[in-house]
């Protein structure tokens, strides 16, 4: 089974400023995050599970029929936010039922929640105002905010730092993990995905699933 830190890889590399983090710093920006995703989901089990967490947060989950597909990316939820605080997750039904279709042991059901987990989490680090409906599971900032900033380039003889913004959908799946127990981080699923609909061949997952695990090992 491909264990979280190199699925935690597959997300990483999907960062803009990947290429601007030392290779000795993979291991870092994927164990941190997954390890806060953890303990969030650590401090809320048992609270009712994740809609009351959603009531409890005043977010709105409002269900769409339609794909959620755009510029062709497909998403299963999107977060929106309004200026007065609030906040809402769209679901969208067809997105989440092709995925479900793909990822074998999981019904429609399972599918769903799974994508609720997500938006939940990164609404929660993502929110630039914290309040004490947030506060039990991140105290500021972007899940980045906890992180150690990358080096960029100087810009008129002043060096800049970024935070590494993917490392809040990593937490997100490790969270979604541990509340629904799943046995393997569930962005594994998008890729069974991409397998079945022929737009990513078998071999080039696992090869690079290979690459990720000896990058990961790097101090």
């Amino acid at each position: 089974m491909i264990s979280d830190e190199v699925l935690g890889m597959f997300e990483l590399s999907n960062d803009l400023l990947f290429g601007r983090i030392p290779e000795d710093k993979y291991r870092y920006y994927v164990e941190e995050p997954l390890r806060l995703g953890r303990e969030a989901a650590e401090k809320v089990k048992g609270a009712g599970g994740i809609f009351a967490l959603y009531e409890e947060a005043g977010i709105e989950i409002i269900y769409q029929e339609a794909s959620g597909e755009n510029y062709g990316v497909s998403f299963r939820a999107q977060s929106e936010y309004g200026k007065d605080g609030s906040a809402k997750v769209l679901m969208y039904k067809q997105s989440i039922a092709e995925l479900a279709k793909h990822s074998c042991d999981y019904v429609i059901g399972e599918e769903e929640a799974l994508a609720v987990h997500h938006a939940f989490i990164i609404w929660v680090s993502q929110r630039e105002i914290k309040d004490d409906r947030t506060q039990p599971y991140y105290s500021h900032g972007f899940v980045s905010d906890y992180l150690e900033p990358v080096q960029l380039v100087k810009l008129f003889g002043r060096r800049r730092q970024a935070g590494i913004l993917r490392c809040s959908e990593i937490a997100a799946h490790a969270f979604a993990k541990e509340m629904m127990g799943l046995e393997i981080l569930p962005n594994y699923y998008d890729y069974t995905w991409l397998m079945a609909g022929g737009k990513l061949r078998r071999e080039d997952f696992l090869e690079k699933a290979r690459q990720f695990e000896e990058m990961v090992r790097m101090r």
